[in-house]
């Protein structure tokens, strides 16, 4: 049974006899549950980020992330391979307060949350060479202030069944592209939906929506099973967002609510914040239609003091 633990837990968890660690799923998709990886797949994981950023023993990462998840746990494994230092903190939005800007970390993991207190106090930061962000998906808005900031960044594309990442994207501007770790390629399967090939013939289907910029290389459309059908149509959520993520200033959603009228009603969810305290309905409306085809404009605009999230962040359509 899964239960909540230390990095001293993990790490005997990971030298103990027993072939495989446990794992929770994120609960974005179902309830969140108890799996089994094998510790050869998970190490061959670890080596591919090690090599990707060149983690040596004279290395020192850290990571934000919790043991409980696969991003903090496969930090500790990171280590362990490597035979570098591994240092961590209890998760919370005000990451690396223990460190001074004199320090010096190779990698630092962390989830968006964590970043925006990184932003926030960029004077008060270690030197990083390097961020991996996971966890949950990069809003426009964040995404464009770390490409701003000139910080080493990457978003991770993985999953609690893939041992974590199997991409990154560096977080520059004009990259879309996640690119794939080595030893790792991609697919589409009928519905358009991504497949994960390794190199020694294990396959995964993901419900992830992709376009494909080569066999290596892939953006993220949205969830196959997250589409809204609505007066007949098919909505992709995660694309009606991309689209107004240049009027919306706070942390929002489109999710929808069963409606007798158009089998679905598409709503905009937005979280309250200072920015959105004296929004115009109306002007926010007639923004949306600039940007939206009919179809997609939401029929109903909520505020919500917060967005309905898994315990890892990620947004709970």
């Amino acid at each position: 049974m899964c239960m909540m633990y230390s990095f001293e837990d993990f790490i005997k968890e990971w030298k103990n006899d027993a072939d495989y660690i446990e794992a929770h799923t994120s609960g974005s998709t179902g309830e969140p549950k108890c799996i089994r990886l094998s510790k050869s797949f998970v190490a061959d994981s670890a080596r591919r980020t090690i090599r990707y950023f060149s983690i040596s023993a004279e290395s020192h990462i850290h990571s934000c992330v919790a043991p409980d998840f696969i991003g903090g746990k496969m930090m500790g494994v990171r280590a362990v391979l490597a035979g570098c230092r591994l240092t961590w903190e209890i998760p919370s939005n005000r990451p690396l307060g223990a460190f001074s800007p004199h320090d010096e970390l190779d990698l630092v993991a962390i989830v968006p949350s964590q970043m925006l207190h990184i932003l926030d106090h960029a004077d008060e930061m270690p030197k990083v060479r390097a961020y991996i962000i996971g966890g949950s998906p990069i809003n426009a808005a964040l995404r464009g202030r770390i490409e701003r900031s000139g910080l080493n960044a990457y978003e991770t594309y993985g999953m609690t069944e893939t041992a974590s990442h199997i991409a990154l994207r560096h977080i520059v501007a004009g990259n879309e592209w996640f690119s794939t770790l080595d030893g790792i390629s991609v697919s589409l399967d009928e519905r358009g939906c991504l497949v994960i090939e390794y190199a020694g013939g294990e396959r995964f289907v993901t419900n992830d929506l992709a376009t494909l910029q080569s066999p290596y290389s892939f953006r993220i459309e949205g969830r196959y099973d997250h589409v809204i059908i609505t007066g007949g149509k098919k909505l992709n959520p995660v694309e009606v967002e991309r689209r107004l993520s240049s009027l919306i200033d706070s942390e929002f959603m489109v999710t929808s609510v069963p409606d007798e009228k158009w089998g679905n009603r598409v709503v905009l969810l937005m979280e309250r914040s200072d920015d959105i305290e004296d929004y115009d309905e109306g002007v926010m409306l007639s923004k949306m239609r600039e940007v939206l085809p009919p179809w997609q404009m939401p029929k109903e605009i909520r505020i919500v003091e917060s967005l309905p999230r898994t315990p890892n962040g990620k947004l709970k359509r």
